[in-house]
This record gives structure tokens, sequence and C-alpha cells, in this order.
């Protein structure tokens, strides 16, 4: 039963594309926890568009809408953060870089909630260079009130626990100055997972990760003794656990991992798992049979985003099987430390995406150029890929593909948030070019079979 609430609710979702426009305006709100001594020099963008902060669904649960700020995210928070900081004789300059700031609304039953993610890094400009001490991460939740009227008010409260945290950090000793270039200022370390310190190959200590911010930063606490007890799984070596034990009345209240050596541990909900670097991403694995309350409970709470908002956000481990003795691959959100499918998209990435696939069966001395906008973003070669991701801006996106023998082709794609759209193309021998509009099986086939041999480009379109 619980399986075809969640197929409902997806499908019922998928019929539905932008209502409306709503803007929100932070103009008369301060910041009440500003740092002192400083004041507010510049705001940085990083994250993806600088213009859609989420998107809500003010009068129906099932038409959501975009959300905006009436000037652009840096253009408003810059005043308003410069509003609660502004420059006087004697204070020191402060960059406030936004990583991310994100709203949405998921459902649970008939309550809506209004939930915000935001993440600040605070970089000091000394001399002739910069220095970034620390990076935030807040995630907010409120029962749905008065939106959008209530929004400026939620992030306000945002900043002041994104605040509050480098205050708490910086008065623990637990903040570590580490230079800042140009090209740093405007990365986005979501984006850069060597960013972090315990990304850049520092060597680990043996310690406990009392939160996420510990092991990210690597600031273990290694004062604390423990012992580590482990359980090696024979039929899946994959799904061994470990448990701690503390000298009595030591035992701390929160642990999120911990690290013996040269192997880290993540706590799980009941047991901690062996975390393996794998290219930029770390990882574990689970049982789902471990976890399935947990994945239940969070897919129909965030099942706007099949499960994966909702599980980031509860702290679930979101589990792909219901097969319980099947071992899930699970990665870290870089975010906030929590467990997702190893598989699972950034569900912040606002945008429609559109996908072509230039078929074998296609002149095999022509290629095909795709053209969005006017502009060229990349030449298929028969049995290659584009992925093409478009801002919430676009409602269509004007295509146009050139066969390197002579044909051409115009495409006006209508464009829905969150959806894919697949077409399949081909440079014909009469030097035509077709292009068809997949749908269901072919539609899934297509994406399925997806590598990135045979995807040599990306491009996205987004307003920054």
């Amino acid at each position: 039963m619980k399986k075809m609430l969640l197929v409902v609710l997806l499908c019922s979702f998928c019929l539905f594309s932008h209502a409306e426009e709503f803007t929100l305006s932070m103009a008369g709100l301060k910041v009440s926890k500003a740092l002192p001594g400083y004041f507010i020099r510049d705001v940085v963008v990083s994250q993806r568009e600088d213009s859609c902060v989420g998107y809500l669904h003010p009068h129906s649960g099932r038409r959501y809408s975009i959300l905006f700020f009436e000037k652009s995210i840096r253009g408003e928070l810059k005043e308003f953060l410069a509003n609660s900081m502004p420059e006087k004789p004697g204070l020191l300059p402060l960059i406030i870089r936004v990583n991310r700031i994100f709203i949405y609304q998921p459902v649970e039953g008939v309550r809506e909630y209004t939930c915000l993610q935001l993440s600040l890094s605070f970089i000091f400009p000394v001399d002739k260079e910069m220095q970034e001490d620390f990076t935030a991460s807040v995630s907010l939740q409120e029962e749905r009130k008065h939106i959008p009227a209530s929004l400026p008010g939620i992030i306000a409260r945002a900043f002041d626990e994104a605040f509050s945290q480098y205050n708490s950090r910086k008065a623990a000793g637990l903040t570590l100055r580490a230079p800042c270039t140009r090209e740093h200022l405007d990365e986005n370390p979501f984006q850069k997972p060597g960013y972090f310190r315990f990304f850049a190959g520092k060597n680990p200590r043996k310690g406990l990760y009392r939160t996420w911010f510990d092991f990210r930063d690597n600031l273990p606490d290694t004062t604390t003794g423990f012992k580590a007890i482990h359980y090696y799984n024979q039929d899946n070596p994959r799904l061994s656990k470990a448990f701690l034990k503390f000298p009595k009345g030591v035992e701390p209240v929160e642990i999120w991992g911990f690290c013996e050596g040269d192997s880290v541990y993540v706590f799980g909900g009941r047991s901690f798992s062996l975390l393996e670097r794998e290219g930029d991403l770390f990882i574990t694995w689970s049982r789902s049979s471990e976890y399935t309350r947990d994945v239940v409970s969070a897919a129909i709470f965030g099942w706007f985003f099949a499960g994966l908002a909702g599980a980031s956000l509860t702290g679930g481990i979101a589990a792909l099987s219901s097969d319980p003795d099947q071992a899930e691959k699970l990665k870290l959100d870089l975010f906030n430390g929590k467990l997702l499918p190893v598989n699972a998209t950034d569900y912040t990435m606002i945008s429609s995406r559109v996908v072509f696939f230039l078929s074998k069966v296609s002149d095999p001395g022509a290629t095909l150029d795709v053209y969005v906008d006017g502009q060229k973003h990349c030449g298929l070669n028969p049995g290659t890929y584009l992925t093409l991701d478009l801002s919430c801006h676009h409602t269509l996106a004007a295509v146009k593909l050139v066969s390197s023998a002579g044909g051409e082709k115009m495409l006006n794609i209508p464009l829905q948030l969150f959806k894919t759209e697949v077409y399949l193309l081909k440079a014909n021998r009469n030097h035509s070019v077709s292009a068809d509009h997949l749908h269901d099986q072919m539609k899934k086939d297509i994406l399925w079979s997806r590598t990135r041999e045979k995807t040599p480009c990306r491009a996205e379109i987004f307003s920054r």
C-alpha cells in the first residue's frame, strides 16, 4: 500500500509543471546574531544560478511555483547583510560566500512543511590576501504558514543559525583559516570535494568525530578514549559493522563517526559502517532491512524528490531496494554528512533536462552540431549523447541541429521543471536530419544506456 501511495504521488507530480512565480524581499530585515567587529564587504554566490531560490505550492499540493528574490540572490542578500553589518570606522571586512540557498515544501500525510537549506562560507580579507575560516550548513523546517509571506523571516533565521554555527566553532577553537584565492572565492565546495580539509588528502587522526563538521574539516576529538569492536560479515564483507565502547561515564551524547588509524567509520543509525574513498565520493554500504522504516517515512515525507530530499532532511538513510538482504551503496551528502543512494542526483539542481542521442544508424560519415538559442554546445558522432540542463527561466528550448553533410532541423522543445525529455536524432544519408521525441520504454532504454564514454559533453544554461 505504501509503495502504491508513492507511485500515485510521483505520477501526480509529473502531470504538472510551472504555475506561476513568486518574489521575495528581505527589505527591513537584519541578522540578529551578526559577527561583532566586522562589516560586510561583499557577498558572492557560488551556486549554479543566481536567481531561483526554490519552489513552493501556495495554493495546491500538486502545482508548484518558482520562487525568486525581487533582486538576484546576490543583490538581495548583499543588501540584507550590509544592513545587518554596515561599514563603520574600525571594523574589519568580511566576505560571505553563499554556496546554497534552497527552499522547498514536502508533504507528510495532510501536513505541509516549509524547508530551507543554507550554506555560507566565512572569508576574511587579510592585507592583500584572503583566508577562509568555516563553512556553515543550516537546515530549517517548519509547518507551512502564511506562504510566501513568512519566507523572508525563515531566511533571516537561517542566517542567524549560520552565524551561530560559526561563532560556536570559533569559540571552541574548531576553525582553521585556510588561504583563499580569487578562484576559490567563486568555487562551490559541494561541487569540488577536494575543497574540504578531509577531502584534500590530509592524513586522518585517530579520534571521534562529534559532528559532520569535525569530519569534513578533519578536526577529531583526540582526547576521549574509546574501543572499537568489529563484527565481520563473512557472507557479505561490505556489510561488516563496528560498535564503540567507552569507559563508564564518558560516552559522548553525539557521535557522527570515528577514525582508528587509516580507517574511518560513519554512524548509520544502529552501528558504524566503513567509509571508502571512491573518486570524489566517500561511500559505504548498508543492508536494506536495517533502515526500512526510515526509508518509507523519508520517501513519503519527501515524495517530491522521490524520497531524496526527505531522507536528507530527516536524517534517514534512503535505501533503494526492498530486498532485506540487499547491500545498498550509499554516499555522503557534502551539505550535511547524511547518507544518500550513490546514484541520487542533487535535488537542488533546479532545471529542466533534455537528452539527445544520435542514432548509431545515422550516416557514419556525418556529425551533428547542436545549437541552443544560437550557441553551439556539442558536436555529436553516431552513438553519442548530449545532456542539456536549462534554467527554470526557460520554458522553451530553441534547438538547431546542423549535419556536417549539409542538413538542418529546428526544434522548439517545451520544458517542464524537473522533467527529462529524450530525443532520438538521425543524420540521414539523404542529408536530412530527423528528431523523434521518445516516450515510455524507449526513453528509459536511452537514458539507462548513457555512459561517460558515450556522453562527450554536457551543457548547462543558467542565469548568473
